[in-house]
């Protein structure tokens, strides 16, 4: 009997919540605070958050260009730039201090320029040829 009993109580009071609650759904204390307008929000932020604190409104929500995307794996980055330093070959592996030009070469095509690295193996570089880790040939003249 006693255990029929609580089982009635709880359910009341359990009753007694949920029309509480429903009851104040329709209150306008707990309507949901209505959006900015676009046009505001998006010209000025600083003026659109002061806004939403004296109105008593959620704060807009600001997108940080200058943070990272957090849905985006960060090791795929890192991973990228990884392999983009290890892909370096042939005049790619020299700045271009480090190598001496041997011989200018003209042919139908324009000029080609022959260079040479310390240890002696040699290189041929047209306009548009990557040099260094940043670099590419512009210009090869007759003379240099």
């Amino acid at each position: 009997m006693t255990n029929s009993m609580n089982s009635k109580n709880i359910f009341l009071a359990v009753a007694i919540i949920a029309s509480v609650y429903c009851a104040g759904a329709g209150n306008p204390a707990y309507a949901q605070p209505e959006p900015l307008p676009p046009e505001t929000a998006a010209t000025d932020p600083d003026h659109a958050l002061e806004s939403a604190l004296a109105g008593g409104q959620a704060l807009p929500f600001i997108y940080n260009r200058e943070r990272p995307d957090p849905f985006f794996p960060f090791l795929t980055q890192e991973i990228m730039k990884a392999e983009a330093k290890a892909e370096l070959t042939g005049t790619q592996k020299y700045e271009p201090a480090q190598l001496t030009l041997v011989a200018i070469v003209s042919g139908k095509r324009g000029f080609l320029a022959m260079v040479q690295d310390s240890s002696g193996i040699g290189y041929m570089l047209r306009k548009g040829t990557k040099i260094g880790e940043n670099g590419e040939v512009v210009q090869i003249a007759h003379d240099k």
